[in-house]
């Protein structure tokens, strides 16, 4: 079977905004890289042709008068024209010259098969000379020299000359990827402080549901009251208030079906008493030999439906909808050696008819203070239904201790046994109402740890159970219930 995915709503929420945010950053990252590195690419090439300008005018210096200090726009200009050209010529040292106008020159591409003499801006100016097989035309063009892509800038000059400059297409995309990534940088180390943020805020949102769903999760079966509507988001409010509703109508048809378990189960104990009665006084009055054993039986049979009702009532009583205010009517002190005193007292028959060995620890039955903090209602019904347990399940000759301790945070009760045990395998089923084990050779209700375990859980308490004595056979059965004190 494959394992179930996860449905949490935070998760899912968060997981989806993190890829939308992440795709629309990553989006976003990649053409902002794109166009700041086509830029730096725009930019060097600006450069370059400020480079190949700035040799030009050096060049044409001697034949356009004040070519070193025109504005670029009339420098381009002055190239394009057709105004002739201003050429001094000196005849001999200290003797003036002659100043001769010459029309420029229109050249407009280098001829295939030409060397170019190309200034290269990684070697600091130095030139060197390549033949390219097609022709070198002015402005910018990409060519590819002895193993490399070099980016090659033209200007033309009127004297028919030329002025070339070159930078390897490596160097210009290497700034251009270093100029893009200081671009790009900042905004991706932002990403996670944005994702964090968006989780912050989500994990606000949703923590009232958040909340709600652990107070579900960490209530017990019997508690049915109304999730708290506190902080709820609108937009989750309705859900709640169907559930509240939901627990409501459970609230109600369990109070219903428990009830009428209860009235049922004192219905039917009210005629089978009597009918004990009646089997009593039958016996008594029978002298016949064989109608001894039919009246004994039926009395046995008798006893053992009433003591099964009453359990029945007593489990009913403990999953009731009444059980806090039960506790709360409860809360008055009491003293455990008169609680164990009543639980035990209908068991002394039994006891002395078995030859049990019975002992208690923990009583303090002189100057006893008074339990307080946890409710005798349960505390009753959980000794009551370990020691009948204990008496009935431990074979003749056997030891029954009840271990009682108290302590600031509450109250346990331990009953051990020398009976049969109970196998780990079984110690959570045992808590189901009617449950048996099979090879006991014991008649019972399969209600005694049903019952404990439901007063137990009222009282906020825990039970425990384990082998008597490990290793021994039988192991015997050790019952351990603790009920934490009330913290008012």
């Amino acid at each position: 079977m494959a394992p179930q995915r996860s449905k949490s709503l935070l998760s899912r929420t968060l997981l989806a905004v993190a890829v939308s945010t992440v795709l629309v950053m990553a989006a976003a990252l990649a053409l902002l890289f794109q166009n700041v590195r086509t830029d730096a690419l725009a930019t060097r090439d600006a450069h370059l042709e400020d480079m190949a300008v700035a040799l030009a005018r050096a060049d044409v210096a001697n034949v356009i008068p004040g070519a070193l200090t025109m504005a670029p726009e009339q420098f381009e200009k002055r190239l394009d024209s057709d105004e002739p050209l201003v050429v001094r010529r000196r005849r001999m040292m200290m003797m003036p010259g002659e100043t001769v106008f010459v029309n420029p020159m229109k050249r407009t591409e280098i001829p295939a098969g030409e060397p170019v003499a190309i200034r290269m801006m990684t070697l600091q100016g130095q030139t060197v000379h390549v033949a390219f097989n097609s022709p070198l035309r002015s402005g910018l063009t990409t060519r590819h020299v002895d193993g490399e892509d070099l980016r090659i800038c033209v200007v033309f000059l009127p004297t028919g000359r030329y002025t070339a400059v070159a930078e390897p297409l490596q160097q210009r995309d290497r700034s251009a990827m270093k100029a893009a990534a200081a671009a790009v940088l900042p905004l991706a180390a932002l990403l996670p402080v944005l994702l964090g943020v968006i989780a912050w805020v989500l994990w606000r949102a949703l923590k009232p549901l958040d909340a709600a769903t652990r107070e579900v999760a960490s209530r017990r079966a019997a508690n049915l009251e109304p999730l708290s509507v506190e902080g709820v988001p609108d937009e989750i409010r309705p859900f709640v208030n169907a559930v509240n509703a939901l627990l409501a109508r459970v609230r109600e048809a369990r109070t219903r079906e428990i009830r009428f378990t209860a009235d049922a189960a004192h219905e039917i104990r009210s005629p089978l008493t009597a009918l004990t009665l009646e089997a009593e006084h039958l016996d008594r009055i029978t002298d016949s030999p064989e109608a001894k054993p039919v009246v004994r039986r039926l009395r046995e049979g008798l006893e053992r439906s009433v003591k099964q009702v009453s359990q029945l009532l007593l489990f009913a009583r403990a999953q009731s909808g009444e059980a806090p205010e039960l506790l709360r009517r409860d809360a008055r002190p009491w003293y455990l050696s008169e609680l164990a005193g009543e639980a035990l007292e209908p068991l002394l028959d039994q006891i002395e008819k078995k030859g049990l060995k019975f002992s208690a620890e923990g009583l303090d039955e002189k100057g006893e203070q008074p339990v307080s903090g946890v409710s005798r209602a349960p505390a009753f019904a959980i000794l009551r239904n370990l020691l009948e347990n204990a008496v009935h399940y431990t074979p003749e000759g056997g030891s029954v201790t009840l271990e009682a301790k108290r302590t600031d945070q509450g109250l346990s009760l331990t009953v051990r046994d020398t009976g049969p045990g109970i196998p780990e395998s079984e110690r959570e089923r045992v808590f189901d109402p009617f449950y048996r084990i099979k090879g006991t050779g014991v008649a019972g209700t399969g209600l005694g740890l049903a019952i404990v375990k439901s007063y137990a859980d009222m009282a906020g308490g825990t039970v425990a159970l384990s082998d008597a004595r490990p290793g021994e056979r039988p192991p015997g059965l050790c019952a351990e219930v603790f009920l934490p004190a009330s913290k008012d």
